[in-house]
């Protein structure tokens, strides 16, 4: 039995004890960030990371907050303003010596109408409350950003998920991954090589869709005079419009099937391969142009 008067010694023993029992793995990644600065109501947050996540907030205070855990080859953190431009970089190890864990997992809360400018790499962002122009640009992570303003979004891997106002311009190419959209309009860009999509869009103005394999669903309302494209090399397309738009529609697989829920239906062409579908709706301004080498194209207007 351990005397009343060993007790003390015990207790400065134990947290010794506690940290060789901690495996280097468990324990690389427990320096913590809390840094605070000053921060225009309206200005741009940069932020850099190398590895980890991201969640970003908005919040009603004039300053940037940032916390979280940092691995063990991560050097710092450094938070720094000039003029209305705030940034939060990720100092990883320098030259070669990426050995160890070069991760940080950061919470960073920001002034809700901050613009926003983000690079990742090896990193997922997590985005929410900000509602600023957005321009994000990742290597290898996902995007979930829900809220914000004009959206400029360039990915080489990973899903995106974004929810923005019915009004709100996008931009988005992605090399590999998943996409979804939830508002957007006026114009509105989308590339992408290998993935799928869903696109639950606004009223457009302009809009393109350039995709090499993947199916995409797409629901829109369109602006009268409205000019919407959409082409597929490898996958299906189907494309729903609300509002019964007054359109030229010119839709064309070169190996697939065309289906219009309502008539007229599609024709093989007499010229070559392939199947075609033109028919006007209305006065006809809007103009709408389906294309699709390897995939079916699906249409209906409500």
């Amino acid at each position: 039995m351990i005397s009343r008067d060993a007790l003390p010694s015990w207790r400065v023993w134990l947290p010794v004890v506690a940290a060789a029992l901690c495996s280097r793995e468990a324990c690389a990644a427990t320096r913590s960030v809390d840094q605070r600065l000053p921060a225009d109501p309206a200005g741009t947050v940069e932020i850099v990371d190398v590895a980890g996540s991201v969640l970003v907030s908005g919040w009603d205070r004039p300053e940037v907050a940032v916390s979280g855990l940092i691995g063990d080859r991560v050097e710092g953190v450094e938070l720094t303003s000039s003029g209305n431009r705030t940034t939060v970089r990720v100092i990883g190890p320098e030259g070669s010596h990426w050995s160890g864990d070069v991760s940080a997992k950061l919470n960073i809360h920001l002034p809700a109408h901050s613009a926003l400018n983000v690079s990742l790499v090896s990193a997922d962002l997590t985005l929410s409350g900000v509602s600023g122009a957005q321009q994000i640009r990742t290597v290898s992570g996902d995007i979930k950003s829900d809220g914000g303003g004009a959206a400029r979004i360039n990915t080489v891997s990973g899903d995106v998920h974004l929810s923005v106002p019915d009004a709100t311009a996008a931009e988005i190419v992605t090399m590999s991954g998943e996409l979804t959209v939830t508002g957007a309009g006026g114009d509105v860009s989308i590339t992408t090589v290998s993935g799928d999509g869903h696109l639950a869009l606004g009223t457009l103005r302009r809009f393109r869709l350039r995709t090499v394999s993947g199916d995409f669903k797409i629901d829109a309302r369109l602006e009268p005079a409205a000019n919407f494209e959409a082409e597929s090399i490898s996958g299906n397309l189907h494309i729903g419009f609300s509002g019964a738009p007054a359109a030229q529609i010119d839709a064309q697989s070169l190996s697939g099937d065309i289906r219009n829920c309502t008539a007229p239906e599609a024709s093989k062409s007499t010229h070559g391969p392939g199947t075609r579908l033109t028919f006007t709706t209305g006065d006809g301004k809007a103009q709408v142009h389906l294309s699709s080498n390897s995939g079916d194209l699906g249409l209906c207007m409500k």
